[in-house]
């Protein structure tokens, strides 16, 4: 994923006035995939900078590293970002993998861990919850041995100056399997930010949100892209709250108009991303862009054994693969590396699978690697070229979120399928894609 163009620094009129509008008042942004609602909701957090507490709230996890990369742009603490889930629960996730010193072969030291983001490491040292800024968590199953040294939620850290040369190479460290260090959320936050608020429902807004604000909310989402079905439209919460300012984004900057006329088709009822599309200038239909290609398999083998072709001869670069469901990802993995890609960034939960529950190995500032992901982890991202395999009939989940794997393609977007293609595509002009059976 191209983050620097992902990140919209000049503003459109409509998105300025957005983010001229008081961080006092509450507001409701409304805005089709590409219109630069993440971008604003980013932005909205740079106006509350030095006027109290603020925090930026999304339901999924992986959205979180892109959002931390444009707060990061805007000089903004990008550890104020939490998924719902750990919102709820915990607070503020640190971004990085745990490591702590083993202690024999059976055990592992309390204290010191560390956490790796990259090239940066941070130690940290136990604490008590007087003198502990950071509690230790666990994503997901853990192996005793870490539970036994930390208990769940009920360890507290300090940060310290590193003293020491660390390396995840060296045999003395070891990775603690879906540990994180998170920081604890105010009891009440003076604004509040939340991305893909279409996801949220008028009842979480008015039991588990509100409350907790003092000063001022800020929603921005798009009903096309509701994927949780408890979720509630932006009318709805429009109509819920009709004393928060609304706003619609006009413009369109990631869709080709060669892969618009498509999605339109996706969506239901139908919505028009033609009539206002700036990629490229407004120039981006067929031949400028290419048709979005559908393709015909015989298995789901033969399917990504086409991708990693595409991918190898090709030599593409910034690619997303979007499949269904966590099975789906694995599938895709493994059958990638059967066709010489072995490298791969994702984010996937393996059930059972020991030793891990969470695998995450994304780095969207990564273009060379291709990314692996479900549609539901996929949304707020954009990708030069996207695959979508496994388009079959009853596979692809609801109509809502095949719209969300086609529209994350800033370039190129291919379909596959090795059964009966999905119905969602029954609409589609067949002018408008490249069709292989």
């Amino acid at each position: 994923m191209r983050l620097q163009n992902w990140f919209i620094r000049n503003l459109d009129d409509i998105q300025r006035e957005v983010i001229i509008e008081s961080i006092e008042k509450n507001i409701i942004v409304q805005g089709a995939a590409g219109s630069g609602k993440t971008n604003l909701a980013i932005h909205r957090a740079l106006q509350a900078k030095g006027k109290g507490s603020y925090a930026i709230v999304i339901m999924t996890v992986a959205l979180r590293r892109m959002i931390a990369y444009g707060m990061k742009e805007l000089g903004l603490d990008n550890e104020r970002i939490a998924y719902d889930w750990a919102w709820q629960h915990r607070g503020f996730d640190l971004i990085g993998d745990v490591y702590c010193v083993k202690q024999g072969t059976v055990r592992v030291q309390p204290s010191p861990i560390y956490l790796v983001n990259g090239n940066v490491v941070r130690k940290f040292e136990k604490a008590n919850r007087e003198t502990g800024s950071f509690g230790l968590d666990f994503a997901d199953w853990v192996d005793a041995r870490f539970y036994n040294a930390w208990g769940r939620r009920s360890s507290w850290f300090k940060e310290v100056v590193m003293d020491n040369q660390f390396s995840i190479t060296n045999s003395k460290y070891c990775l603690v399997p879906s540990g994180t260090l998170y920081k604890p959320c105010e009891s009440i936050i003076d604004y509040l930010v939340v991305d893909e608020a279409q996801d949220f429902n008028v009842t979480d807004y008015r039991n588990r949100f509100i409350p907790k604000v003092s000063k001022s909310i800020s929603l921005l989402g798009d009903s096309n892209q509701k994927m949780i079905s408890t979720g509630s439209s932006i009318k709805e919460l429009r109509n819920s709250f009709p004393n928060y300012k609304p706003f619609d984004l006009k413009y369109n900057y990631r869709l080709p108009k060669a892969i618009a006329k498509v999605a339109q088709k996706i969506a239901q009822p139908e919505i028009d991303l033609l009539t206002n599309n700036m990629k490229n200038g407004g120039d981006s239909d067929f031949p400028t862009y290419p048709k979005p290609t559908i393709k015909k398999c015989q298995t789901r083998a033969d399917e990504i054994k086409w991708i990693a072709n595409k991918i190898q001869n090709e030599t593409l670069d910034d690619v997303a693969i979007l499949v269904q469901n966590d099975a789906d990802v694995q599938e895709v993995v493994k059958l990638l590396a059967k066709n010489g890609i072995t490298e791969v960034q994702t984010h996937y939960r393996t059930g059972k699978e020991i030793p891990f529950h969470t695998i995450n190995t994304l780095d969207f500032s990564n273009n060379d690697l291709p990314c692996i992901l479900d549609y539901y982890a996929a949304k707020g991202s954009e990708f030069d070229h996207v695959f979508v395999p496994f388009a079959n009939e009853g596979h692809v989940g609801r109509r809502h979120d095949f719209f969300v794997a086609c529209t994350r393609a800033s370039h190129s977007l291919y379909i596959s399928y090795s059964g009966v293609r999905t119905s969602y595509l029954e609409d589609i002009n067949n002018q408008d894609v490249v069709e292989f059976k």
